[in-house]
């Protein structure tokens, strides 16, 4: 059957870490790298990415230029009409712990799009990049950076925060080249001092308990100096729908359940039972951690979000103790997009400097049009790719 993108509108009016299985006390990592002590050698032993199918136009990845209207403009993030001010900001992207015994998460609800990878020990963790977190009560717990996690953070732009750090990050966090908001812990030389503060949570241990609070994020900011505008020239990630329409796919599988490393293995999201279940009633997917709804702490909600994408890449394994790093720039590494209860074969690229955003292609080589919403991103070795279970 031949596969159309179906778009229909309603009005046309105008887008892995965690706890080492073990160690989760230890909020700075500081093992020894096995002769992988720098970013470029790091990057430099990560395997090569795939090449390109077809190559695609700089006409079919420029985004369209943003309208002001009433006050509102179009989020990059979401494709959502969001404030002026806020749509014209520089986002957090932020470490999340996603350990059982840290659960539930506070904030994310918030979140414009999430990340989960693999890291040692064969879980995962979640960065959130967030547009809308000043009024938050509070974001966390906060946890520690692996440098693939402010790789794929740079496609967004955004202020990079985090409470400590795996070695092989170290270099890079403190090179000034990145603008970052690390916590004061062993090896970080300008750390930032208003942002992280510890709150009570009886029968958490005490790693559990780190937050990251917005008055003191701004005044970190303001400290530092970071330039918090968005840039003009920025290239955006997502093709989104057109406000008020939905890209429905036609002809496409359905795809409803879907577990991003099944139901174990060695794959880093089995570990976690990773689970998303599409709900037709709202056209969203919800997500399951550990066999259980995975909730945010401030409102109850569970997360739910509009678009998952399953982003296959090449990995390696960087040491004994089981540290991971993944490339995250690609030539034409293999993709799935599910939105609107549909899935949608591709691949993804991103051939040009460190930081420029992976964009996502189908078989066909045309841009994949997502739905207006959050975009949850899980990051899958290709090692395991064949552990995925969709339903």
């Amino acid at each position: 059957m031949k596969k159309n993108l179906k778009i229909t509108g309603l009005l046309c009016a105008l887008l892995c870490s965690c706890v080492l299985a073990g160690c989760g006390n230890k909020e700075a990592e500081t093992e020894a790298n096995n002769g992988f002590n720098t970013e470029a050698e790091v990057l430099a032993n990560t395997a090569a990415p795939e090449e390109t199918p077809e190559e695609t136009s700089e006409e079919e990845t420029a985004p369209a230029e943003r309208q002001v209207v009433d006050g509102k403009i179009r989020s990059y993030f979401t494709g959502e009409w969001i404030d002026e001010t806020l749509g014209k900001q520089r986002p957090l992207a932020i470490m999340l712990n996603n350990t059982s015994a840290a659960l539930p998460m506070s904030g994310v609800s918030n979140a414009s799009v999430i990340y989960e990878c693999p890291v040692e020990g064969r879980i995962t963790r979640w960065m959130g990049v967030f547009e809308d977190w000043e009024n938050l009560e509070r974001i966390g717990s906060v946890r520690s950076c692996r440098l693939y996690y402010l790789h794929l953070s740079q496609e967004f732009d955004p202020i990079y925060a985090h409470f400590g750090q795996a070695q092989y990050a170290l270099e890079a966090l403190n090179s000034g080249k990145y603008d970052v908001l690390s916590g004061g812990t062993k090896g970080i030389q300008h750390p930032a001092t208003a942002m992280y503060d510890r709150i009570s949570r009886p029968g958490k241990a005490t790693e559990h308990t780190l937050y990251a609070f917005p008055k003191g994020i701004k005044k970190d900011i303001e400290k530092k100096g970071y330039d918090m505008t968005m840039p003009e020239d920025y290239p955006g990630k997502f093709k989104f729908a057109d406000t008020g329409e939905i890209a429905e796919y036609e002809g496409y599988p359905d795809a409803t359940v879907l577990k991003p490393g099944g139901d174990g293995g060695k794959n880093g999201f089995g570990g976690v039972r990773a689970t998303f279940k599409y709900n037709a009633s709202d056209r969203k997917y919800y997500r399951w951690t550990y066999g259980n709804p995975h909730t945010d702490e401030l409102n109850g909600k569970q997360v739910a979000v509009t678009n998952v994408i399953f982003q296959y890449c090449d990995g390696n394994v960087l040491d004994a103790k089981d540290y991971l790093h993944f490339a995250t720039q690609s030539n034409g590494n293999e993709c799935k997009i599910f939105t609107n209860g549909k899935e949608i074969d591709g691949y993804w690229k991103n051939p040009g400097e460190l930081g420029t955003p992976a964009r996502y292609y189908d078989e066909n080589d045309q841009e994949i049009t997502l739905n207006n919403g959050t975009t949850f991103i899980c990051i899958i070795w290709n090692d395991y790719k064949d552990d995925v279970v969709i339903e």
